[in-house]
């Protein structure tokens, strides 16, 4: 954004004060560093006869910011607040990655509402939420752009609270909150907070475990869903930056009560939602915290989960109990190929062997990957040309017959081909000279 666009800002954002008091961004006058701090501390305030707060002096101005304490005990779901607080530091671990010691005591749950979806110089954060523990409380501090001019303190402000910090904790923040706010603190040519320390985005473990058997992993889908909470006369997202324009427009707050409700509740969310997520980690196979044993499809998901962050045992039993629970979303063959590819990895052959001989038990199964897998093993593991050869023949009958369903220009079926018959000419090379050899051994004589 150039200097013109941003006094055209400044310019629509002075028309739109309300007349016959002062101007809720007006700066305050010059003082020394002592009367500054005389004044440092909440005083109450009003911004357009509606939002309850205080006005916070900060060396480079004033910010106004609403504060809501609830108690740790206090449940947005069937957890409590302080739920978080007692997963331990490898199942954080397993979700980031964030390192073993993290400390989740002292994490920033951090929520923004901005004047567009869109990011780039020209969009604000005119309202930072912040929530942390404070001894045996949760605190809730929501920071409002009441106007444009008062930026630089909201971010000075904020600043100080999440200096605190030792993991921040988002929801899509890696993608859009946390990079909007470096910004703003870069176009004050202030270093932004939090340098180092560990990003919790809460959307990257939540689609990795839910987005089977959901038809989407926003925040409100996983509230319904997951916690079972529902908002009553929740404000839109989409909404929300043209409540904010309307009120720089007229100077009336009063519909931005709602915006400040709906950024709580989602701070809330993402206490109830990284404590589920971390329980579930921690120990998959016990019920949830409403009492259900997890689905099938969730424990397919975690079984992925853990492989991927190279926990084979956990992740091999996640998959055995999808297993015998049962899929629905997620096919058989699918749970079947992770588990055998799971137990390869782990070098368990003969159990892998048996899920391949098991996915081509089916009759009228087109899928390749089994006999592929089966020739693999015979040959270079068993040893066993004989056997691999069969299962490499039965593999191209497969291909073959894809490649019938697929027509004759799929190139995928054409190389699948090609792959088979080259194996086929290795394995009657190998099994031919193997036979030459054991044509031409002369036993001892007695």
């Amino acid at each position: 954004m150039d200097l013109r666009d941003r006094l055209r800002l400044l310019r629509a954002a002075g028309s739109s004060r309300p007349r016959g008091g002062p101007a809720p961004g007006a700066t305050a006058p010059a003082r020394s560093q002592a009367s500054a701090a005389e004044t440092a501390g909440p005083r109450p305030a009003r911004v357009g006869e509606a939002l309850q707060g205080y006005v916070r002096a900060v060396p480079s101005g004033e910010t106004f910011y609403v504060e809501t304490r609830y108690p740790a005990g206090h449940c947005r779901g069937p957890l409590p607040l302080a739920a978080v607080r007692s997963i331990p530091g490898p199942a954080w671990a397993l979700l980031g990655p964030l390192p073993p010691s993290v400390e989740m005591e002292r994490a920033i749950f951090l929520d923004t509402e901005t004047t567009g979806l869109s990011g780039g110089s020209g969009t604000y954060a005119f309202l930072v939420g912040l929530g942390f523990f404070e001894g045996n409380q949760f605190v809730v501090r929501q920071y409002f752009l009441r106007d444009y001019p008062e930026e630089e303190a909201l971010l000075e402000a904020a600043a100080e609270d999440l200096a605190s910090g030792r993991v921040l904790v988002t929801f899509n923040g890696k993608a859009f909150d946390w990079p909007l706010l470096e910004e703003r603190y870069r176009m004050h040519r202030r270093t932004p907070p939090l340098a180092g320390v560990p990003h919790l985005d809460l959307l990257h473990p939540s689609r990795r475990i839910w987005r089977e058997r959901l038809p989407q992993c926003t925040l409100a889908t996983l509230e319904a869903q997951i916690l079972g909470v529902l908002r009553e006369r929740d404000v839109p997202g989409e909404l929300i930056p043209q409540r904010y324009f309307d009120y720089l427009r007229t100077g009336n707050a009063e519909p931005l009560d709602e915006v400040l409700e709906h950024n709580r509740l989602d701070i809330l969310s993402l206490v109830s939602l990284a404590a589920w997520l971390g329980r579930l980690v921690t120990d998959p196979f016990s019920p949830t915290a409403d009492g259900e044993l997890v689905c099938g499809e969730d424990l397919f998901a975690l079984g992925r989960l853990f492989l991927h962050r190279g926990a084979l045992a956990e992740g091999i039993r996640c998959l055995e109990e999808a297993r015998r629970r049962g899929v629905t979303v997620v096919s058989e063959v699918r749970l079947q190929r992770e588990l055998a590819a799971a137990y390869k990895r782990a070098r368990e052959l003969g159990q892998a062997l048996a899920i391949w001989q098991e996915m081509t038990a089916g009759a009228g199964s087109l899928t390749l990957y089994p006999y592929v897998e089966m020739a693999k093993y015979y040959e270079h593991v068993a040893h066993d040309y004989r056997a691999a050869l069969r299962a490499a023949r039965q593999a191209l009958a497969v291909a073959e017959q894809r490649r019938r369903l697929a027509g004759p220009s799929s190139p995928r079926a054409r190389r699948d081909i090609e792959e088979l018959r080259h194996r086929l000419a290795r394995l009657e090379r190998k099994l031919a000279r193997s036979r030459s050899i054991l044509d031409g051994f002369e036993p001892p004589p007695a």
